[in-house]
C-alpha cells in the first residue's frame, strides 16, 4: 500500500558519493513551501493536487555512446529512464517536457531522438508538452522532464522490520551490455535490448498498489544494492538481500560469469520495481512479468547481502554513481 498519513517532505537518501553532492547541495535549502507534499529525496516530487515531476539527464559519453546504440534509441532509453521516476511513485504519466543540446556537423539526429523519446511517452499514454533545444559544443545531451499525477503516491519511505522485498522482472542485462562494449566486444540481442529498450514499469507498479501490497517503492536505476539502500534509508531500516534469490538475467550469467551478479546489484539501469511488502502478502504471480522474493527487511541501517550460508553482510557498495562515472 502506499505511504499513510502525511508523507515525508524530504526524504532521507542512500550512501555514495552522487547523493553525498546531493545532501551538500540541499543542505542550505530552507522550507519547502506549501504546495510540497514530497520534496527532495525521493524519486520524484508530489505537488498539491496529486501531480508528480521528475527530471532526467541523459548525456553522451556518460549515459550512452553513439557508437553503441541509435539516435532513436538514445531517446528512447533517455524517456524510459524518466518515466520510470513516475513507476516507482505509481504515477499515471501525463506528459514529457524534452531538452536537447546538438553538437554540430556530425552530431546526432534531433529528430530521430525525438522520436524515440516519442514511442516511448505514446506507450504509456503520456504526449509532449514542449521543451528546449540548443547547439550544443561538445555532446549530446538530453533532458526529460516527466509530469504524472496520482492520488496517493508511493513512497521509498513505509517498510518495516518484517516485511519482505520483492523485485520485477530479471537484473544485470544492461550493466552486462556496457561491460562488454566497453571491452570491445558486442552483446546479444537480449542484453543490447536491455540497454537500448528498457521499460519503464508504469502499469506493474499501479496494479501493485492497487493490490495493495506495496509498503514502500523504488525503482532500479542505480543497481538493486544502491536503489535498495535509499529504500533502506527513507524507510530508517535495513535490508537484507539473498544473493542466491536475486532474479540474474540468464544472459548477463551466461556472458559474464560470477561477476553477472555484482552486475546486477551495482550496475543498475534496469529499470524495474523493487518494493517492500507484508510478509506473506505477494503471491509472485500477480503481474505479466516475473516477481522474485529477494530479501527482508529487518531493524537497522544499510544494506546486507547473505550468501548461502554464510551470514549477513554490510554491502559497502552502492549502486552506479553519475558523478564518478563508476561504481561507487
Amino acid at each position: 500500500m502506499a505511504a499513510h498519513g502525511a508523507p515525508p517532505r524530504r526524504v532521507a537518501l542512500g550512501s555514495g558519493a552522487e547523493f553525498d553532492l546531493i545532501r551538500r547541495l540541499l543542505a542550505g535549502e530552507g522550507e519547502l513551501p506549501a504546495e510540497v507534499l514530497v520534496g527532495p529525496g525521493d524519486d520524484a516530487t508530489v505537488l498539491e493536487g496529486g501531480w508528480v515531476l521528475s527530471t532526467d539527464l541523459s548525456v553522451e559519453d556518460v549515459h550512452f555512446r553513439r557508437d553503441w546504440i541509435t539516435d532513436v534509441e538514445i531517446g528512447h532509453r533517455a524517456a524510459a529512464a524518466a518515466l520510470s521516476d513516475l513507476a516507482a511513485m505509481a504515477a499515471r504519466p501525463v506528459g514529457v517536457l524534452v531538452s536537447l543540446a546538438i553538437p554540430p556537423e556530425g552530431g546526432a539526429d534531433a529528430q530521430a531522438v525525438h522520436a524515440g523519446i516519442l514511442e516511448v511517452a505514446r506507450d504509456v499514454g503520456a504526449v509532449v508538452l514542449g521543451g528546449d533545444l540548443s547547439r550544443s559544443p561538445g555532446p549530446l545531451v538530453v533532458d526529460v522532464v516527466v509530469v504524472g499525477r496520482v492520488g496517493e503516491a508511493a513512497l521509498r519511505a513505509g517498510a518495516a522490520a518484517g516485511d519482505e522485498v520483492w523485485v520485477t522482472g530479471t537484473l544485470g542485462a544492461s550493466a552486462a551490455a556496457v561491460r562488454l562494449w566497453a571491452s570491445g566486444r558486442q552483446p546479444g540481442p537480449e542484453l543490447r535490448r536491455a540497454f537500448a529498450h528498457p521499460v519503464p514499469r508504469i502499469r506493474e507498479a499501479q496494479d501493485l498498489v492497487e493490490r495493495g501490497v506495496v509498503r514502500a517503492l523504488v525503482d532500479l536505476s542505480d543497481g538493486l544494492a544502491g536503489d535498495a539502500g535509499h529504500l533502506a534509508a527513507a524507510s530508517g531500516v535495513k535490508v537484507v538481500l539473498e544473493a542466491a534469490r536475486i532474479p540474474v538475467a540468464e544472459a548477463a550469467r551466461s556472458t559474464l560469469g560470477d561477476a553477472a551478479l555484482e552486475a546486477a546489484l551495482h550496475g543498475g539501469e534496469d529499470y524495474e520495481l523493487c518494493f517492500a511488502a507484508p510478509a506473506g502478502g505477494v503471491k509472485g504471480d500477480e503481474l505479466s512479468i516475473p516477481l522474485t522474493r529477494v530479501g527482508r527487511v529487518e531493524a537497522g541501517a544499510g544494506v546486507w547481502l547473505k550468501q548461502k550460508d554464510d551470514e549477513a553482510r554490510p554491502l559497502t557498495r552502492g549502486g552506479y554513481s553519475h558523478v564518478q562515472g563508476d561504481v561507487s
